[in-house]
């Protein structure tokens, strides 16, 4: 019997949505066929757009303002039409209104021709405002794992699982999104590199949208910023920071180091735990 082929495209700043990707390629791998790409590198003409190789294509992202980001957009209207199977996943800082609708990134599938039959939301440490406990960051890990195992099981299976978007989350998703996609390239325009720079180059690698250049001996950025925060999470000489935007920057963000530290428990929450991070719960043993 011929393994079913799925191809993964993924947008993540700082490494949660990447983190989720390959939990869920894992998963694949047991019974499919998987190919995982970074969107950025196909709007950067790094890697060549094949949708149609695979039987099932599943687009990933982080949520910024209760909506995909606007690379997410600009990756589907690359994508060519085509009669596909496709799945929908996210990550949010918050299991708030589930992270948000999916309709206008459905839509904009659909209207390629893909018809999309699965959508799942995971819960990852938040990047910016409060940083998480580093047991809640472990937990929420350990329980993406959980549920990337389930999502490539229903996914494989044909499971039928769409989001319901009410009406009133549809219009605070296109209005916030909105202000944060006008909004974002002001948070790029503010970044500045302190003396300690060493002109590494490396925020200018990984840019995802080729907006930090280097101008001979200076670090430049343009108005094409996401605020994916991955130049200031990644400079190796924490280097970058806003001007303005300072309180939206955590001091220390490094999930990976929590999850392959052994010695941090991942039990922040329980059955018992009141208050703001009960829904949290909530989300983890539905």
């Amino acid at each position: 019997m011929t393994k079913k082929s799925v191809g993964i495209y993924y947008f993540s700043g700082t490494g949660n949505t990447e983190i989720v990707a390959h939990l869920l390629a894992k998963e694949f791998e047991k019974s499919a066929r998987v190919n995982v790409v970074k969107i950025e590198d196909v709007l950067k003409g790094v890697v060549r757009l094949k949708p149609e190789e695979y039987d099932i294509v599943g687009v990933g992202y982080p949520v910024h303002a209760l909506n995909a980001p606007k690379i997410v957009f600009e990756f589907v209207k690359q994508l060519p039409h085509g009669d596909k199977k496709a799945f929908l996943f996210k990550t949010s800082g918050d299991p708030f209104m589930r992270g948000g609708p999916t309709t206008m990134v459905r839509s904009r599938l659909c209207q390629k021709g893909y018809t999309v039959f699965y959508e799942g939301l995971l819960v990852m440490p938040s990047n910016v405002l409060v940083k998480y406990d580093d047991t809640l960051v472990k937990q929420l890990y350990n329980t993406a794992v959980k549920k990337a195992a389930k999502m490539a099981e229903d996914i494989l299976s044909g499971t039928v699982k769409i989001q319901k978007d009410d009406i009133l989350s549809q219009v605070l998703a296109y209005f916030f999104s909105g202000l944060e996609w006008m909004g974002a390239p002001f948070i790029g325009k503010d970044l500045r590199v302190s003396p300690s720079c060493n002109l590494c180059n490396e925020c200018v690698r990984n840019c995802p949208t080729n907006t930090i250049v280097r101008k001979d001996d200076t670090i430049t950025f343009g108005w094409g910023c996401v605020a994916c925060m991955r130049c200031i999470y990644n400079c190796p000489v924490n280097a970058i920071k806003p001007r303005l935007y300072k309180f939206f920057v955590l001091k220390e963000y490094n999930v990976q180091k929590i999850i392959d530290d052994p010695t941090i428990k991942g039990d922040y929450v329980s059955k018992d735990t009141k208050g703001y991070f009960k829904r949290f719960y909530d989300y983890m043993i539905e």
